[in-house]
């Protein structure tokens, strides 16, 4: 009898153990994939914080942090990502045996039952957004695209053949959160060549959406920008 009571407390503390270590740890694994599939990021680091640890096997997490290098959302890339959340709960069965039927989109809305707080935040360079408006303008004649960043301004420069002859585009604007998305905001276009001189074109001015094709999980929003020098700082917040 005492030795299979002996058995028996050597395999709860054998389950206790499983529950409290291996399963956090495989579903932090398990997520961190799915961020890297999603991003494309070259480096994503992922914690998962809960007391007791156990209760994350049920998907109850009370921190999530995650951090993403070189991510990209939809066409925009970020250099840095961070994922920061509180109070989740999430839908284990759902996150490991999807639904069959639904989009994607749909998979990652329902994995979510809860949440405190859940905001994402990152950085988008001038190097990032010159290869954006790059794709947008791409057939348009523009050569050697530049855009610096300042925390009042964002300039696009370039040249573009008018009439066999080297002409300077400048383009001004501002990165802006606008009912969720993010867009790069036109507010002036100047052309400049020896045979305009120099010509304002502000009748076509218009706004480039950042996000356009991009749905954010969880219902969350772009709602803060802050341009910086060199970089602009952008903070969605989940609904």
């Amino acid at each position: 009898m005492k030795k299979i009571l002996a058995v028996v407390v050597v395999l709860l503390i054998a389950a206790v153990a499983f529950v409290q270590f291996a399963v956090p740890k495989a579903l932090t694994n398990y997520l961190k994939g799915k961020v890297t599939e999603a991003t494309h990021a070259q480096e994503v680091t992922l914690t998962l914080d809960a007391l007791p640890a156990a209760k994350i096997a049920l998907g109850y997490v009370d921190k999530i942090h995650c951090t993403a290098a070189d991510a990209n959302i939809g066409e925009l890339n970020l250099k840095q990502a961070e994922l920061d959340g509180s109070a989740i709960h999430i839908d284990i069965k759902e996150l490991l045996l999807p639904t069959e039927g639904i989009s994607r989109e749909e998979h990652t809305n329902r994995c979510l039952k809860s949440a405190g707080s859940l905001e994402l935040s990152g950085v988008i360079t001038e190097d990032s957004l010159r290869s954006f408006l790059v794709q947008k303008v791409d057939g348009k004649g523009l050569q050697n695209l530049n855009v610096t960043m300042t925390a009042d301004d964002i300039k696009a420069s370039s040249k573009v053949k008018i009439f066999g002859r080297d002409a300077d585009v400048e383009i001004g604007g501002q990165i802006v959160a606008r009912d969720g998305d993010l867009y790069f905001q036109m507010n002036h276009i100047n052309v400049e060549n020896a045979i305009l001189r120099r010509v304002n074109l502000d009748k076509f001015l218009h706004d480039f959406n950042l996000t356009e094709n991009v749905k954010m999980p969880f219902g969350m929003q772009f709602r803060a920008v802050e341009m910086r020098d060199g970089e602009t700082f952008v903070k969605a917040i989940r609904n």
